[in-house]
C-alpha cells in the first residue's frame, strides 16, 4: 500500500491480497503488482474510488474524499478522447488484453460513468460531470466504428470486450446496465435511462440462452471455441473461401492465422501457403472457430468453397473443450467427432455444413470458479443472480424473477455434484 494513500476497507484489502494485488503507480492510479512491475489495469480505478467514497460517506474523514479525487483525476488523465467520448483503452500490449487488438470495455466505461457522476455530486466540480457524460457517450459508438454498441436482431446490446461473433457476456452486460441506471438516477439523464431499459429488454429476450441445466449453472457468455477438421483422404485441396455463418447475426470469413483469441481463422500450421493460394496439408486442415449460441436452436454453419484435383470424399469433424469449472480456456483435449461426409467432384466445390448442438452443449461456456487465496469461488453465477434480482425489483419483469429463482436452486445442487467437488459453494466474501 502506498503510504500517501489511505487504507482500503477490510473487504477490498482482502480481495486485493487474494486476487487484485493493488499497488499505486506514481500518479496515484491503482495498478496490479505483477511481481516484476506494477501494470495499469483500466478497471482498478473504479474499485479504489468506490472504496474511498464508501469510507468517506461512512466516516466523514476528509482524507478519503481527497484520496477519491486523486484517483479520479489520475484516471481521467489516463483516458483518451475518441469520437467525442472519453475512453480507457485496453492497450494491445497490455497483460490484461487477451484479444488481438486495442479496445475499450463497456463494463469499465459504465462503471466510470457512474463513479464520475458520484464525484460530481460530492465535489460540485463540473469536470467530473463532463467526464461522466463523455464516458457515457462511448457506450453508443457502434462496434463497426471501434466502439461497443451492437444492435442485434433482438435489440440493442453493449460489448464487454470484442469478439466475433459477439459474446454477449452476461455479467458484464448486466453490471454495465446497473451502473448506467445509477448514472441516470444521479444526473437525471433521460437518454441514459432509455438506454439501459432498452438493453434490458434485449437481455430478457435472451435469458433462456444463458441457462445451462446440464451443469446446474448459467452461461458466462454465448460463444465458445471449437476446432473443425476437414480431411480428404489422399487429396490436397485448394481452399478458396471459408466462413462461419451464425443465423440471425452474420457470416465471418476465415483467413490463415494463428494464436488469435475470440476470432475465426484457418490454423496456419495446418495448411500450405503458395503465394496467395492456400492448400490443405497432409490432406487436412484445421479451422479454429468461435461459435455462438445466439442462433439456438438454429445451428451455426461452415460454408466452404474449394477446388479439388479429382473426385473423392471430404470429411468434417468437430471438437470443443468440455466444461471445466476452474478454467475457461483449455487446450484441446476432446476427440474429434465426424459430423458429415460429402462427395467431392473434380473442380469447384461448394458446401454448407451444419454444426449440431448436441455436440456443443458447452457453447457458450458456463460460469467458472476463480481462485482467491487457496479457495475457489464462482463469481459470475452469483453476479447473474444478484443483477436479476436487482432489475426485477425495478421492473417487475417475471422472466427476471424466474431465472433468479432457478439459478439459485442450481446452487443448492452443487454440494451433491462431483464436478463441483472441493470448490466453494457460496460467493467470495460471504465468510469474511
Amino acid at each position: 500500500m502506498n503510504e500517501k494513500m489511505p487504507k482500503f476497507t477490510p473487504r477490498l484489502e482482502a480481495v486485493s491480497k487474494d486476487k487484485y494485488k493493488i499497488k499505486f503507480l506514481d500518479d496515484s492510479y491503482p495498478g496490479k503488482d505483477m511481481g516484476n512491475k506494477v501494470a495499469c489495469h483500466p478497471i482498478y480505478g473504479v474499485y479504489v474510488i468506490r472504496d474511498y467514497l464508501f469510507q468517506y460517506k461512512k466516516t466523514g474523514d476528509i482524507k478519503y474524499k481527497q484520496a477519491a479525487e486523486k484517483v479520479t483525476d489520475a484516471t481521467i488523465k489516463r483516458m483518451e478522447y475518441y469520437k467525442d467520448s472519453l475512453v480507457f483503452w485496453y492497450k494491445k500490449e497490455s497483460v490484461f488484453n487477451s484479444t488481438s487488438k486495442e479496445y475499450y470495455s463497456a463494463l469499465t466505461q459504465a462503471y466510470y460513468t457512474e463513479v464520475f457522476a458520484e464525484m460530481r455530486n460530492l465535489t460540485n466540480d463540473t469536470k467530473y460531470r463532463e467526464a461522466a457524460k463523455a464516458t457515457y457517450n462511448s457506450l453508443k459508438i457502434p462496434v463497426s466504428e471501434g466502439g461497443v454498441f451492437h444492435n442485434c436482431s433482438m435489440g440493442p446490446s453493449i460489448q464487454e470486450y470484442p469478439m466475433n461473433p459477439n459474446g454477449y457476456v452476461l455479467n458484464g452486460w448486466f453490471s454495465a446496465l446497473s451502473s448506467i441506471k445509477k448514472y441516470s438516477e444521479i444526473t437525471g439523464d433521460k437518454d441514459a435511462e432509455s438506454f439501459w431499459r432498452e438493453n434490458l429488454k434485449t437481455i430478457i429476450k435472451m435469458l433462456s440462452l444463458y441457462d445451462a441445466p446440464h451443469v446446474s449453472n448459467s452461461r458466462y457468455a454465448l460463444n465458445g471455441k471449437a476446432v473443425i477438421k476437414i480431411s480428404a483422404p489422399s487429396i490436397n485441396l485448394e481452399l478458396q473461401d471459408i466462413s462461419l455463418c451464425v443465423p440471425k447475426e452474420k457470416s465471418y470469413t476465415l483467413t490463415v492465422d494463428s494464436n488469435k483469441n475470440y476470432e475465426n481463422f484457418i490454423e496456419r500450421s495446418s495448411v500450405e501457403e503458395k503465394g496467395k493460394k492456400v492448400f490443405t496439408k497432409n490432406y487436412s486442415a484445421l479451422l479454429k472457430v468461435l461459435l455462438s449460441r445466439y442462433s439456438y436452436p438454429l445451428e451455426n454453419e461452415i460454408a466452404i468453397r474449394l477446388m479439388s484435383p479429382k473426385k473423392g470424399k471430404l470429411n468434417f469433424y468437430i471438437a470443443s473443450s468440455p466444461y471445466s469449472p476452474t478454467k475457461i480456456r483449455e487446450s484441446q483435449k476432446s476427440p474429434y467427432t465426424l459430423i458429415e461426409t460429402v462427395d467431392l467432384k473434380q473442380g469447384l466445390n461448394e458446401f454448407r455444413v451444419k454444426l449440431p448442438w448436441k455436440l456443443l452443449k458447452d457453447i457458450g461456456f458456463p460460469t467458472t470458479f476463480k481462485q482467491f487465496g487457496d479457495k475457489w469461488h464462482n463469481v459470475y453465477h452469483f453476479i447473474h443472480i444478484n443483477r436479476l434480482e436487482e432489475f426485477y425489483k425495478e421492473t417487475k419483469e417475471n422472466d427476471l424473477l424466474y431465472y433468479a429463482t432457478k439459478w439459485k436452486e442450481y446452487v443448492d445442487k452443487w454440494p451433491n455434484m462431483n464436478i463441483y467437488k472441493r470448490l466453494e459453494k457460496g460467493p467470495y466474501g460471504k465468510d469474511k
